[in-house]
């Protein structure tokens, strides 16, 4: 995938009157999305809102709708790759207005989409909760958490999740935007895939732990997170893995094989310490991680016979 680098950069000159008199969040124009993405990289978004509550998020998609605007949802910013060229219309940014965390009896926990993973997943581990202690060093949200299904060590939020929150359009041509509760088996989760469809906008999610020991959960998390820091390049920004596990391998393996380890595009580089993180060496541009990390499944592919397929999603003005 390569920058289209003959089409003409437009910004949306202004947003409807209506939206901005309504609108009780923050709202910034041509936002520097370097700022809002943990890669550090990409070019400004025409206008970067983040609600103050569940009446912004649907006066944002109903508004949207109405005017053609093009919206990219996003939380906290890891897990994907913004185009240097920016992005058109509005980034709606689910921040610090969703990071509620409510203990409910029985072991089940109703937390805001904006919530930290890992900051969830302490909480927890503090109130003798087990089940999230995988999540302690996953550095998104909540809703980044229910959209890519995250997991790690075993776990998944699959796994925990029962019913979740959502602001959604009331079919796919609709103009208008409702509040809706989804909850078992209407949860669709797959590998790296999970619950946020197209159109939805996730709020809150309600999950089910299991009594533990505050003590023993702690002492994981604090594990965990030694073995990050020893294993992972946290000292430099990126977007955390890469690829996908193909069926049969891990990723960072075949990386690593296949002798791509320091391999560099620009200020893109895999890193030595993992190889399925690529890191931002300094003024990395996306095009820059785009050239990399087709380099590296060309390499993965020729020396191992395995074809990589990425995670990050790319956001923005792209060309095919």
């Amino acid at each position: 995938m390569r920058q289209n680098k003959t089409k003409p950069v437009k910004r949306i000159c202004a947003l409807p009157k209506a939206l901005l008199a309504a609108f009780g969040g923050v709202v910034v124009p041509m936002a520097d999305m370097r700022q809002y993405t943990s890669w550090r990289i990409g070019g400004a978004a025409d206008w970067l809102l983040e609600p103050a509550s569940e009446q912004d998020v649907l006066l944002v998609l109903e508004t949207a709708a109405r005017y053609g605007i093009p919206l990219t949802l996003i939380g906290r910013g890891t897990n994907l790759l913004v185009s240097d060229d920016g992005i058109e219309g509005i980034v709606l940014r689910i921040g610090s207005a969703f990071d509620k965390i409510e203990f409910l009896p029985e072991g089940r926990v109703r937390a805001g989409a904006g919530v930290l993973l890992a900051a969830l997943s302490r909480r927890t581990a503090e109130r003798g909760l087990t089940g999230l202690e995988w999540a302690c060093g996953i550095p998104g949200n909540l809703g980044g958490a229910l959209f890519m299904n995250a997991g790690a060590y075993g776990g998944s939020m699959s796994a925990v999740v029962t019913e979740a929150r959502f602001a959604a359009y009331t079919d796919a041509k609709a103009k208008k935007a409702v509040l809706e509760t989804v909850s078992g088996e209407r949860l669709r989760f797959g590998y790296r895939s999970g619950c946020v469809s197209e159109g939805r906008v996730a709020l809150a999610a309600t999950l089910q732990l299991a009594p533990g020991d505050a003590a023993a959960s702690l002492a994981q998390i604090e594990q965990t997170i030694a073995e990050r820091a020893k294993n992972q390049p946290l000292e430099y920004p990126s977007a955390g893995s890469v690829f996908r596990n193909p069926d049969g391998s891990h990723a960072g393996y075949l990386v690593e094989t296949a002798g791509c380890k320091g391999m560099r595009c620009g200020g893109a580089e895999v890193s030595a310490k993992h190889g399925n993180f690529i890191i931002n060496t300094g003024g990395a541009r996306a095009q820059d991680v785009l050239c990399l990390i087709e380099q590296v499944r060309q390499t993965v592919l020729i020396k191992t016979g395995y074809k990589l397929e990425t995670e990050v999603r790319l956001l923005g003005r792209y060309s095919d």
